[in-house]
């Protein structure tokens, strides 16, 4: 027997190196921006408030794109969507720091957002999709280069503002995040059908046929809602917390933004071996309960130190539950990716009321007690983690031969 059919090449089983490039280049570009979020303030002018409503823009352009990603996958390929993609949201991020004021700033958000939102589900799906042919378990370790790249990205944010270099190293770091995941998303596979032996359509298929969303997917979507406004809620208000409520220097701002997204990548590291113990539900649920303690330090103890350290368990209590949410997605009978389109963007609704909601708390209590508003939906998550446990393994049946429309090479 050939060795190409016990071991398959790159082409047929995927690249989850490539895929955890376009996570990384994704985490990079997003964190070296939100990492200058004291400075971006101060260059438009804006209150909390104001702030808060520009910030929304980018969850806004997000979700309107996202329900419409399977679509275009189904229509141009995974590869093509991924690439435009990230082409637009490069760009995009890179352009917001040339806004003159706030409502500008609004604006270009909303525009990068759109790009951002297809680019997040694209790759999602490019990656469950090499998790099930190559029978592993890939979807921690895929997000754990999210994190890498934020925490690269929240580095070149913390080293600019500690040299006191202006907003220019927004475009700059922008650049290197497209150019890395071009080179990349190359070596994406074609996305076939996911639920083979369920019966199921092909997933960019099936979501043009207008069947409901399952409660399934309703339930695990408010879980993957609760991680994604814990995560938000980090990387738009942490470093302006400790600036103007603690009195932190803007470098360590950046820095303990940085420090929250090196827990983030450590959890995910060790994401896969614990869901595996744990099981997702229980990893969950600690989850929730470590990023609320986290959170409470943070918002509670007027000190610096502590920060710090109520960062570090935010990062890591919030670090495994969105990737164990878009597995639970992917598991659910008969829906395939289009599950992992739905549960998504039922998550971006966080970055839709998330940044308004707390921005506009902040302005009449304050924005530590403002950050309470996360732990409530943190609870929420808690009690419905259940809807992560493992579903019928899809491991248990042989990828279906591909049905859709191959990726053309460049």
């Amino acid at each position: 027997m050939p060795a190409s059919a016990t071991v398959p090449d790159r082409r047929t089983a995927g690249s989850p190196l490539a895929v955890a490039v376009v996570f990384a280049a994704a985490g990079f570009v997003m964190a070296q921006t939100l990492a200058r979020v004291p400075a971006l303030r101060d260059s438009v002018g804006a209150s909390q408030a104001e702030l808060g409503l520009a910030l929304v823009g980018g969850g806004l352009g997000s979700l309107l794109a996202m329900p419409h990603t399977a679509r275009l996958v189904s229509r141009f390929g995974n590869l093509r969507v991924t690439a435009v993609s990230l082409v637009l949201a490069s760009l995009g991020w890179g352009s917001v720091a040339f806004a003159p004021n706030v409502w500008v700033l609004a604006g270009l958000l909303v525009l990068a957002g759109a790009p951002v939102g297809v680019w997040d589900v694209s790759m999602n799906i490019q990656g469950f999709r090499v998790e099930q042919l190559r029978s592993r378990t890939l979807m921690p370790y895929l997000h754990a280069a999210f994190s890498a790249g934020t925490v690269a990205g929240a580095g070149l944010g913390a080293l600019a503002a500690w040299q006191g270099i202006g907003l220019g190293q927004v475009p700059v770091g922008a650049v290197l995040a497209l150019l890395a995941g071009l080179a990349a998303v190359r070596a994406f596979v074609p996305v076939e059908d996911t639920t083979a032996g369920d019966g199921a359509q092909d997933p960019a298929e099936e979501s043009s046929t207008g069947r409901g969303i399952s409660v399934l997917e309703i339930l695990i979507g408010v879980v993957c809602l609760g991680a994604a406004l814990a995560e938000g809620a980090a990387n738009d208000w942490l470093a302006l917390l400790l600036v103007d409520v603690r009195g932190a220097p803007e470098a360590f701002g950046a820095l303990a933004f940085m420090a929250f997204n090196v827990t983030m990548l450590l959890g995910r590291l060790a994401g896969g071996a614990v869901t595996r113990w744990w099981g997702r539900d229980v990893v969950a649920r600690v989850g929730g309960v470590l990023a609320a303690t986290g959170i409470l330090l943070v918002t509670l103890v007027p000190s610096l130190p502590v920060a710090l350290v109520g960062g570090l368990l935010w990062g890591l209590g919030v670090s495994t539950i969105f990737p164990a949410a878009i597995s639970a997605a992917g598991e659910v009978p008969g829906r395939g990716t289009r599950a992992i389109g739905v549960v998504s963007t039922i998550a971006y609704g966080a970055f839709l009321f998330g940044a308004p909601t707390i921005g506009l708390l902040a302005e009449r209590f304050g924005l530590d007690r403002a950050l309470w508003l996360v732990v409530c939906f943190l609870a929420l998550m808690v009690l419905l983690a259940g809807a992560l446990r493992a579903r019928p393994p899809w491991r248990a049946a042989p990828p279906a031969p591909a049905r859709s429309r191959p990726d053309p090479q460049p």
